[in-house]
């Protein structure tokens, strides 16, 4: 609700980047014949003992049909994708599982469907193309790694077959989160000099902000060196396939809304994992959040408190001093930050999304008047125009239009349209917040929102928002960029504004770029 956060990693024992060779349910493998589509079921007789089996259309992922020679007779590998723990009672930690059935025959529909013949370029390593796999071990519910091991891994040796590479190696080099910086030193590693990096990202929005920021040191000198090309050749940009695994996942969701289904459909899962393999790369677009001297990067460290207490967002250590932070969702201040950094301690992330209601329910029930000036530039006023009044409830600025699936923050904008747009409003209370919470899971009605006393949700598109806090109390004093929170001194604030200059492209459906 209101909300996207950070998935830090957590420690985990080291593991050799050649990941291949650790134990993993390596996925189900039929021999099967007569399959049939019909009514979105999928059936099939094995071909061992004629017993019947079935799964859905919206969990087929796509048809493998490998490139045969004359003498080989016909051979298809449907890929399917089951989620359901019940699917897997032995092994609850691992619920989702790769089906693969291989026939020699598949129904007409399923031709029409995304049908691989040969690998697509961005997955195959070559001299001149690089493909790394970032598994984030703690993000959203720590199910990263067993569906890399379960799912992802035994995908790519299917669709990568011996053969497909130019050095006969293993295709892919697997980074193994170990801590919290992991990301960060990876992203390190990345430079425009090197080959062209397509980097399989299973993690949620934070390892995306720990990317963009892992990679800042390079990204000012490259941005400098950009503006003095006049552009960044596309081509070279390091390509993101999200495979979202977060607590909120809002970039992967936004990035696909006009493919999602509100109705039973294709899920998340199965949407990345199709776009993994079929999708088309896109720029994607970021922001910049720059803040005052004195601000720091604030973590929480895993304590007895039990994550009840309103103030363990006070005492999280202090981490990095930061001048600025590049992010690709949401930066904002108040309710939306103060929920994020209240509900983002080891006690509350055992929770999942549920973490979010729980520190909102706290927060609701004191709803603090935050004081701070709240300033924006537009395309038509090249100077600051303030809003609002001297306090404020909720202060958000969004590149994309879902916090969630079902949370549209801001209904105006596009997959991948670069605007940033604010959301506002006053502290109008408990009862008037929620309101504006429903608005939002009603298809972004919170928009709209004006009430008798004058008070009322303001939406627009800006160029660039500034922030002060006017706020002595340092629990006030939070700022949240992407799920990272900032914490600020006394009279100090943000300015947040679009970035012209690429860092990275992503892949998308190709849906996206044709309706969104």
């Amino acid at each position: 609700m209101f909300v996207n956060s950070s998935d830090p990693p957590a420690p985990t024992p080291p593991e050799s980047q050649d990941d291949a060779l650790s134990a993993g349910p390596p996925g189900a493998t039929l021999q099967v014949e007569n399959v049939q589509l019909q009514d979105g079921n999928l059936t099939w007789t094995h071909a061992n003992d004629d017993s019947s089996g079935q799964t859905t259309i919206d969990q087929v992922l796509f048809t493998i049909h490998p490139t045969r020679s004359a003498t080989q007779a016909d051979k298809y590998i449907i890929c399917c994708l089951r989620e359901d723990a019940a699917d897997n009672p032995d092994n609850p930690a691992h619920p989702t599982s790769l089906l693969l059935l291989t026939t020699h025959a598949i129904p007409d529909e399923l031709l029409n469907a995304p049908l691989l013949s040969h690998p697509p370029p961005h997955l195959q390593q070559t001299p001149h193309n690089e493909v790394d796999v970032v598994v984030s071990t703690k993000s959203g519910v720590g199910r990263a790694r067993p569906f890399w091991q379960d799912v992802v891994r035994p995908l790519l040796q299917v669709v990568l077959q011996p053969g497909h590479t130019a050095t006969g190696q293993q295709p892919w080099n697997t980074i193994i989160t170990q801590d919290a910086q992991s990301v960060r030193r990876y992203a390190k590693s990345l430079h425009p000099s090197g080959p062209s990096k397509t980097i399989i990202l299973i993690s949620g929005d934070g390892g995306v902000v720990d990317l963009l920021n892992g990679r800042e040191s390079n990204t000012d000198e490259e941005v400098a060196k950009a503006k003095a090309k006049a552009k960044v050749k596309a081509a070279k940009l390091p390509l993101l396939a999200l495979l979202p695994l977060g607590t909120a996942n809002a970039l992967f969701h936004s990035l696909h809304k006009p493919v999602e289904s509100r109705s039973p459909g294709p899920t998340l899962l199965v949407l990345s994992l199709r776009t993994l393999f079929t999708g088309t790369p896109a720029r994607l677009p970021l922001f910049k959040a720059s803040f005052t001297p004195g601000s720091h990067i604030v973590s929480h460290t895993s304590t007895a408190d039990d994550g009840s207490n309103p103030e363990t967002c006070l005492g999280p250590r202090k981490d990095t001093a930061v001048s600025h932070l590049y992010g690709a969702v949401v930066a904002s201040y108040a309710l939306h930050a103060s929920i994020v950094c209240e509900s983002d301690t080891p006690e509350y992330r055992v929770h999942g999304s549920k973490r979010f209601g729980m520190a909102a329910q706290q927060l609701l029930r004191e709803s603090h008047p935050y004081r701070a000036s709240v300033e924006v530039m537009t395309s038509s006023e090249p100077e600051y125009r303030r809003v609002g009044r001297d306090t404020h409830g909720y202060v958000l600025v969004s590149m994309v239009s879902n916090l969630e699936k079902t949370f549209t923050v801001s209904p105006g904008t596009r997959p991948l349209d670069g605007k940033l747009r604010l959301v506002q409003f006053g502290p109008v209370g408990e009862k008037k917040t929620v309101e504006v919470m429903m608005g939002a899971y009603d298809g972004g009605k919170h928009t709209l929102l004006e009430w008798e006393d004058g008070e009322k949700v303001r939406y627009e598109e800006v160029e660039r928002v500034r922030v002060v806090t006017q706020e002595e109390d340092g629990r006030w004093r939070k700022f949240c960029v992407d799920g990272t929170i900032v914490h600020v001194e006394r009279g100090g604030g943000m300015v947040v504004e679009a970035v012209e200059e690429a860092a990275f492209r992503v892949l998308v459906d190709e849906r996206v770029l044709l309706h969104g």
